[in-house]
């Protein structure tokens, strides 16, 4: 705790600010606020076609860094943000983290007036809770307009695609053996085989609502989860599941994001998440992810810059990536042969610590899995 004489000299400095007129007055914070409004503003009345200029002679003007939080794994952000500085020249600092760490250090920031964060990416949930936590500032840029509704929310906007769906060793599991649906994980051939990842409450949330959409009663789907939890063990990471599942160590996942699939399959793993046609019936559900600007950013245009390019040519990063685009690229087949299924977005904005609680239960039907 600062001592009297310590806040007393703070004041002082404070007053003499010519920001800041007295204690009392306005924060770093709400300066800070006010002066990234006043370019957020500047750069969206501008015309459509001259945003783009203005947003970069902004980020120059600012000394062109970015701050950039966000959950995206090494091994892609590091292209992404080496592919936004060879376009715009702007150079990227990156705090990573998990998506709930990202969200806690912005919230303690906006708490205590001091944003770190110029934009942030990361997963839909987050996004939501960084909206209804009046920390993101509104986008206006022509942009939004590539995306379909579905991807454009009041205060940041999808830029890529988690699909969810089961993953399989094709070395264990045999043409004609895999799932054709969720329910099918539940079958007793199954048992031992399957793992379940610690965290994946949203997972549980989509593929429950879906089955209660879909004419089951609560116990039918009470049961089935009961049984595939029976089947399964339980491990952390869906990059260190991936890892069992290429090293035979386990058989199949009961769910993993596509991208990470087809990346080990493409380094001559024997995974797949689609039969040998290269189709699945099994409903696949597409997480959003976005990104969103922070009010009180030290580097608004940099980051009106980063928030624009990643609609436009971040678009394409992506896809080489072999992650879903939020918007439609030439040469995406991301989503070929799947068969997608709406992600229950406001079952899990509204009740999310529900489904945390209730996943955590239903784990304790499932072993642990040896990392």
């Amino acid at each position: 705790m600062k001592s009297r004489s310590a806040v007393t000299a703070a004041c002082t400095v404070l007053a003499a600010s010519t920001l800041l007129t007295a204690c009392g007055g306005v924060t770093p914070q709400a300066a800070g606020s006010a002066a990234s409004t006043e370019t957020y503003d500047r750069i969206a009345s501008a015309a459509p076609d001259r945003q783009r200029a203005e947003a970069e002679k902004a980020a120059k003007s600012e000394g062109g860094t970015l701050s950039l939080y966000t959950s995206m794994t090494a091994d892609i952000v590091g292209p992404i943000t080496k592919a936004f500085q060879k376009d715009t020249g702007v150079k990227v600092e990156v705090f990573r983290g998990n998506s709930e760490t990202v969200l806690q250090r912005i919230s303690q920031e906006s708490q205590a007036r001091r944003a770190g964060a110029d934009v942030v990416e990361t997963n839909f949930a987050e996004m939501d809770a960084l909206s209804k936590e009046g920390i993101l500032a509104k986008f206006d840029g022509a942009s939004r307009d590539r995306l379909n509704e579905t991807g454009r929310f009041p205060d940041w906007s999808a830029t890529r695609l988690n699909i969810f769906h089961p993953a399989w060793n094709t070395d264990l599991i045999k043409p004609g053996q895999e799932p054709k649906s969720w329910e099918d994980l539940a079958k007793p051939e199954y048992k031992g085989k399957i793992t379940l990842e610690i965290s994946d409450s949203d997972w549980y949330a989509n593929v429950t609502t879906y089955w209660l959409q879909h004419g089951k009663s609560q116990a039918e789907v009470d049961e089935l989860w009961k049984k595939i939890a029976a089947n399964s063990k339980a491990a952390k990471g869906h990059t260190t599941m991936m890892q069992f599942l290429t090293a035979g160590q386990t058989a199949m996942e009961a769910m993993n994001y596509t991208y990470i699939t087809e990346r080990a399959k493409e380094q001559g793993a024997p995974v797949a998440y689609r039969d040998a046609s290269g189709r699945s019936t099994v409903p696949a559900f597409p997480r959003p992810n976005g990104v969103g600007l922070i009010k009180g950013a030290a580097h608004p245009g940099a980051a009106w810059l980063f928030y624009d390019w990643m609609l436009n040519e971040g678009q394409q990063v992506i896809v080489d990536l072999h992650l879903s685009p939020s918007t439609k690229v030439p040469g995406d087949k991301s989503l070929d042969g799947l068969t997608l299924a709406p992600f229950a977005i406001d079952a899990l904005t509204d009740k999310k610590a529900d489904w945390d609680a209730k996943y955590d239960a239903l784990l304790r039907g499932a072993d642990n899995m040896e990392k």
